[in-house]
């Protein structure tokens, strides 16, 4: 699920007249949109600049779009009509003063922002391509969680816990994180973790994917003294042949071979970010010369899923 992104700047020319003479106007939005939800029945979606002051706005109804901005929101291409039947409106906004940040979101207009030109459309249609990415944060990019190679990620899941590996911090359910078992030194210099990942017992499966990190036939996650799911503990530290501390559940060495209680597994943890882009089509405003307004894109606050892994 790789996110797709807007141009940098919307060029649109406006076409207007004075007199019987024709000027054009350019008109250079980032595309970066806010969104005002405080209002009881409809969001306003909008992009602002300065010198002039202008902006665009799109007003969507409540609640029939809140799926577009919520945890329920899917991977998804819709076309929105509008028109006075759905409620759905677009204008475009000239003002006399700078447009402060949420003024627009004000239930109680603002006296020192006095609008000089409001151009409303009721035809046309509104693009929304609604864009999910789901990631478990654990320094692997998703696609690159793909075991077995067949372009689905949601079949990969290497410990069988039920979450698949994109969306599991901890690959091997051995309560050390992914992110804690890849190449930490970046010994070969090339600052990507899985072409050198950490493999301490040389058995072909890197330590991120091996529940038993040291070959000792003891599951790395019982080789923890303090039993608080957390085999990196300060108490778990041992000293090596050479008097080096390291960790005892990636000691392969008759000192540290004691299984201590089964305590469970850690709950696993993923972000989800949402990414709302939208386009205008034919709307039917002669002063603006296009037929297509890429009208940008809002990013939804990130959501946090947490799962309760079973024993």
């Amino acid at each position: 699920m790789l996110q797709r992104f807007c141009a940098l700047f919307l060029l649109v020319l406006l076409t207007t007249c004075d007199d019987g003479d024709i000027i054009n106007i350019t008109l250079e939005f980032d595309q970066e949109l806010q969104r005002c939800d405080n209002f009881e029945n409809f969001y306003l979606i909008y992009d602002t600049r300065e010198d002039p002051n202008e902006a665009l706005i799109l007003t969507l109804p409540k609640p029939e779009y809140d799926y577009l901005f919520d945890e329920l929101a899917e991977d998804a291409v819709t076309t929105l009509s509008i028109s006075s039947a759905t409620g759905i409106r677009f204008n475009y906004r000239t003002y006399n003063s700078v447009i402060t940040e949420g003024a627009l979101c004000n239930e109680l207009s603002d006296p020192n922002l006095i609008l000089d030109n409001d151009y409303e459309t009721n035809t046309g249609e509104v693009i929304v391509d609604v864009i999910i990415v789901d990631d478990d944060n654990d320094g692997i990019p998703s696609f690159e969680e793909d075991i077995n190679g067949n372009g689905n990620l949601d079949d990969d899941d290497t410990d069988l816990d039920g979450i698949a590996n994109y969306l599991d911090r901890d690959d091997d359910n051995d309560n050390v994180l992914t992110i804690e078992e890849l190449d930490e030194e970046n010994a070969d210099g090339d600052d990507d973790p899985l072409t050198n990942p950490l493999d301490t017992d040389n058995d072909g499966t890197p330590n991120y994917l091996d529940n038993d990190d040291d070959g000792d036939d003891i599951l790395t996650r019982l080789e923890d003294i303090d039993e608080e799911k957390n085999p990196r503990g300060i108490n778990n530290l041992v000293p090596d042949e050479n008097g080096v501390d390291v960790y005892r559940y990636l000691y392969n060495h008759p000192t540290a071979m004691e299984a201590f209680a089964d305590v469970g597994f850690n709950d696993n943890e993923y972000t989800r970010s949402i990414t709302t882009n939208f386009t205008l089509i034919n709307i039917g405003l002669e002063i603006i010369d296009a037929t297509v307004i890429e009208l940008g894109s809002f990013a939804s606050p990130n959501q946090t899923f947490t799962t309760v892994i079973e024993d």
